[in-house]
């Protein structure tokens, strides 16, 4: 009864993971590939604006179309630095570079590579972030399942003979521990 119960939930859950936001890679601006792609194409000989452009294509991310399709239709460097600086991190910094080598239109590339040096080291903080979150979520999710495998795997019997010689008390304790510590885990990895 118990494992038919649990499979079912599993049926009805599988499918739903994808829409859980933890679950999903967030597309984000990364600041220094964009230096990096900008610096790339000026060292190329390419125009700031064509840069610009493959820069932005060349990042999977929804809040680089602006700046994209900006660049490609031939919209103004200020109109571009604007889409640029509607980005949630680094866009400021990257507006204001694209404005300066625009207007000055010395050593562009040099700037952008400057640029890239020093996002560098926060790319690598939040990659190693990303990846110590997940690793903290999937423990969570193992300590969480565990007791549910036990019960689905034979503990349904051994857990009559639990409650009938008193250690309910002691196996509600021990779930309710369990749980704080999954929502404490949770919590810190969301924070």
């Amino acid at each position: 009864m118990f494992v038919t119960a649990t499979l079912a939930l599993l049926i009805v859950a599988l499918p739903r993971l994808d829409q859980l936001r933890w679950w999903r890679r967030k597309e984000q601006f990364d600041e220094q590939r964009f230096y990096a792609a900008v610096h790339s194409e000026l060292r190329a000989g390419a125009s700031l604006r064509r840069a610009v452009a493959e820069a932005a294509t060349a990042q999977d991310c929804r809040a680089l179309a602006a700046v994209k399709a900006g660049a490609l239709g031939g919209a103004s460097i200020a109109e571009i630095a604007g889409s640029l600086q509607s980005l949630p991190s680094g866009g400021r910094r990257a507006a204001m570079a694209l404005q300066i080598a625009a207007q000055t239109g010395g050593r562009a590339a040099d700037v952008f590579l400057r640029l890239a040096d020093r996002a560098a080291p926060a790319a690598d903080i939040a990659r190693q972030r990303r990846t110590l979150t997940t690793q903290s979520r999937l423990s969570a999710a193992v300590v969480a399942g565990l007791p549910v495998a036990w019960l689905a795997f034979g503990g349904v019997g051994r857990l009559g003979d639990l409650i009938s010689s008193g250690g309910a008390l002691l196996a509600g304790v021990g779930l309710a521990m369990q749980l704080i510590g999954v929502a404490m885990v949770w919590r810190l990895a969301s924070a």
